[in-house]
Order: C-alpha cells, then structure tokens, then sequence
C-alpha cells in the first residue's frame, strides 16, 4: 500500500487532469456550498449545474432566501424536478437567519441541527465551504475505501481520509474521492484509469457490512451520531 503522502499526491494530480469541472468547485462560501450539496441529493450534478447561475443570482444570500416564498423559486425546482425540496431548503435558510444571523455554521455540531441537513452535507460545507479540513463520505467514496484499504466503517474510513488531508490540499482530496469513486471505481470498475491501479488490491465490495454515519436526535435536542448499514433507508430529520 502506498504512504499517506504518496496517495494524496496522486489523487490530487489525477483530479488535476480527470476531475469533474464543477462551478460550485471553484468557490469557497458555505451558503453556495450548502444550496448545491441540498439540490445535489439523489439528483444527477450536470442538473443542477444548468440552474447553479440562476439560483444564485436570484438568491445570492441567505436572506433572500429565507424571505423568499415557494412561489419565487417555483420555476426553477419544477424543472429539476425538485418541487417537493423547494421549502425544506427556503426553512433551512429562515433557521439559520433566525438562529444565527444568516452566517452558515462552522461546526458539524451546530450543523446537524439544522432540519434536512445530515452528516454528508454537513461535512460537505465545512470542508468545501468553510475550508476546514472534514472527510467527506458518500457511496462513492464507501466503495473506493472498501476496495483499496478494506474498510467498510465510515467511522474507520474517516481517520484514513484525514491521514490523506496532512498530506495535500484537502478540498482537492476529498473531490478526487468522489470523482473517483463515481467515475472510475463503480460497481463495474475501470481499474486500468484509475491512479491507484498498481497498488490496490482490489479487494471485493462488501456491501452488507457498510456502515454509515447518520444523526440521531435525541431528547433535549442533542444530536448524536450512530453508524448504521447503508442497506436501511433513515429519515433525515
């Protein structure tokens, strides 16, 4: 297996050459990053990248989003098809107005206690957002981490992507990852493309054992994480 460093250079390089070319890759503010990661839920990246421009020039803030009614952003969720999301995200934007001051929180913490936002966006905008160094894992990634180092616990695959951060830059890292993972290393993977090829074992999806981490609120409003199989569908609440 390669070192930390080595890994880390090469995922970079390759994002440098193969990665996607995403707007929203190209700036670092929490509440663009926080939009796009909602719309980006079970919705296709090359969608949301037609609309990305209107969005954001329509609701350049948080503020004018929370103000905002279903009405206003109707047009553009109908043609994503994303109508039913419309007013989860304009509440999320009024929560965090409301609660604190239309600045987008900087701790997972405060993050998860926000409705509609789970572990995945949360670290999402902390990482890419607010530029701090936070493992970003979805699917994608779970299938990367189980083929080359085994592991099927987000929990365990997390210390191993933070390994990767001191090593490079970590928004490069953790894109590389997730291009990685839906470009290259699918269900059916194309291991001759990918910059791990000669050092990964290529060790047999484990599925069945993933397990992920979701939030649990529990009594008093305190949020609490548990790792649970990817297989059973969990209400983000």
């Amino acid at each position: 297996m390669l070192s930390a460093e080595i890994t880390a250079k090469r995922l970079e390089e390759w994002l440098a050459k193969h990665g996607r070319r995403f707007p929203w890759r190209r700036v670092k503010d929490p509440y663009r990053i926080m939009v796009v990661e909602f719309l980006l839920q079970r919705t296709r990246a090359e969608t949301i990248e037609r609309v990305y421009d209107e969005v954001f020039r329509r609701f350049p803030d948080v503020e004018s989003l929370a103000t905002a009614e279903i009405t206003d952003i109707k047009d553009i969720f109908s043609r994503l098809g994303l109508l039913y999301r419309a007013m989860r995200l304009i509440n999320i934007a009024r929560d965090v107005l409301k609660n604190y001051g239309g600045y987008i929180p900087s701790t997972i913490e405060e993050l998860l206690r926000l409705k509609g936002i789970g572990v995945y966006m949360a670290s999402a905008i902390l990482n890419f957002g607010h530029g701090i160094p936070t493992p970003v894992v979805d699917k994608n990634v779970m299938r990367v981490a189980n083929r080359l180092w085994g592991e099927t616990r987000e929990s365990n695959i997390r210390k191993f992507i933070e390994e990767l951060y001191k090593h490079s830059n970590h928004r490069a890292v953790a894109y590389a990852l997730i291009d990685l993972g839906s470009l290259i290393c699918r269900e059916k993977p194309r291991c001759s493309e990918c910059p791990l090829n000669d050092v990964c074992p290529k060790l047999p999806l484990l599925k069945e054992k993933w397990r992920m981490q979701r939030k649990v609120i529990i009594v008093g409003g305190k949020v609490i994480l548990k790792e649970q199989p990817v297989t059973r569908i969990c209400k983000i609440k």
